[in-house]
């Protein structure tokens, strides 16, 4: 690495975020780095709170790309990258703040590995007492999740290799990303971080993460803005879409009907729809049909699926209260209150008024997500395919070296004891206990 240091372009996508702008700019513009090799630009993906013009007059020295629409995470962050010329581009969110000495210390990283293609910072809360990513992994579902989140300290806050770093606070060489078409514009938001990484690592580059740079992260200033059921979509439609691309075929052959099965099954019990209703027929057989959940199947899974997707009402509360301070934590806190009593009683109300019916079963938006995101997926098979083609053709590494990578490939994200029963069983049945290796203890 030269003794400057690379040049860099740090990209902040925004999207109504006015709110959060002065501390993520202050910060950047506050970098000791070279000034002559590091710009800061901010993507304005079609804001409607006159974020655009607040940077324009109060931060001059930004480079402003203002698109016309919200273009997503992925396509908005795209357009960004393409404009830039400096041999590294950073990814920032808007309700991110970094020290001075951050981007300094995360490209000394090339020091020691001049060969590192991306580089993932440390990020933790806005007040740096707990963790927010220090590496994550991901399932054969292919949903993404991150190591001890929430945690005061981690074993694993080490510098390593990762599969993918998280795209609110990382490094990416400018050629080699537009080599690989950045991130993926179908996937709108969310995954797209982990599927570049893999793609990245599969390709034969190696990410990495280093503790040497920390970031600071609100958290969820974009995700508490969407309705739950679209939330819950992005989720399950960009995992499937990250596997199909991803996987060798013999794993895929295993892992996408398996994954689509869990779909199905995550579907239902959300929507507490009782599949005996729909049987004729003794119930089938199998370990799984006859008891419920023994102590191996709930050994299974080293992490707290209910962290994921169904964290309580009291524990969304203490991590706002912990991460935000009192006065977000009640307004979300109602927020979040609302939307779950509303759902509730909804929900109830027209499951006894099917009983009228019995012919009629009606689900809540959350529930009918995922078969939303099936389709969603079945419709994109085409493009999709041909990112498949595209990254069959110029594999450097097997599954087998990828998978120790993944951290937990049998990470389960959904809590209900019944489901994580029928997941053990079902990954036995199809054979990915045998490929992907032993589930951690």
């Amino acid at each position: 690495m030269a003794t400057q240091g690379p040049s860099v372009s740090l990209i902040v996508l925004n999207w109504n975020g006015r709110k959060h702008l002065a501390a993520c700019l202050e910060s950047l513009l506050g970098l000791e780095y070279p000034a002559d090799r590091l710009e800061v630009v901010l993507c304005d993906n079609g804001s409607a709170d006159g974020s655009v013009d607040y940077v324009r007059e109060g931060f001059p020295a930004v480079r402003v790309v203002a698109l016309d629409q919200n273009l997503g995470f992925a396509e908005g962050n795209n357009r960004a990258a393409v404009t830039c010329t400096s041999e590294w581009i950073g990814f920032l969110n808007n309700d991110m703040k970094v020290e001075a000495p951050w981007l300094k210390n995360l490209v000394s990283l090339l020091d020691e590995h001049p060969s590192a293609a991306c580089i993932g910072s440390r990020i933790k809360n806005w007040d740096g007492s707990r963790i927010d990513f220090v590496g994550g992994g991901v399932n054969y579902q292919g949903h993404g999740f991150q190591l001890d989140h929430g945690a005061k300290k981690s074993e694993r806050d080490r510098e390593r290799r990762v599969l993918f770093a998280c795209g609110g606070a990382m490094l990416i060489r400018r050629e080699l990303f537009q080599a690989v078409d950045g991130f993926d514009s179908d996937f709108f938001a969310y995954f797209e971080d982990v599927d570049l990484g893999w793609r990245l690592n599969l390709l034969g580059h190696d990410v990495w993460y280093t503790p040497r740079a920390t970031a600071f992260h609100r958290h969820h200033a974009t995700a508490d803005r969407l309705e739950p059921h679209r939330l819950r979509s992005l989720y399950e439609r960009n995992a499937l879409f990250t596997i199909y691309k991803c996987f060798e075929d013999k794993t895929l052959a295993e892992a996408l009907p398996a994954a689509l099965l869990l779909l199905n099954e995550r579907g239902l019990r959300l929507a507490e729809v009782d599949a005996e209703e729909f049987r004729l027929g003794p119930p089938p057989g199998g370990e799984v049909a006859q008891q419920g959940p023994s102590a191996s199947a709930q050994r299974l899974y080293a992490y707290d699926p209910a962290e994921v997707f169904t964290e309580s009402l009291a524990a969304r509360a203490r991590r706002v209260l912990r991460e935000q301070g009192l006065g977000t934590a009640v307004y979300k806190t109602g927020r979040f209150l609302r939307w779950r009593t509303r759902s509730f009683f909804v929900h109830r109300l027209l499951n006894i008024l099917g009983q009228v019916q019995p012919e009629a079963f009606l689900m809540p938006g959350v529930a009918v997500s995922h078969y939303a995101a099936a389709s969603q997926f079945a419709h994109s098979l085409d493009r999709v395919r041909a990112k498949r083609d595209w990254l069959s053709e110029r594999r450097k590494r097997s599954d087998e070296e990828l998978v120790p990578l993944f951290e937990d490939p049998f990470f389960a994200n959904y809590s209900d004891p019944r489901y994580l029963a029928f997941y053990k069983w079902l990954t036995q049945v199809v054979g990915l206990d045998r490929r992907l290796g032993p589930a951690r203890d």
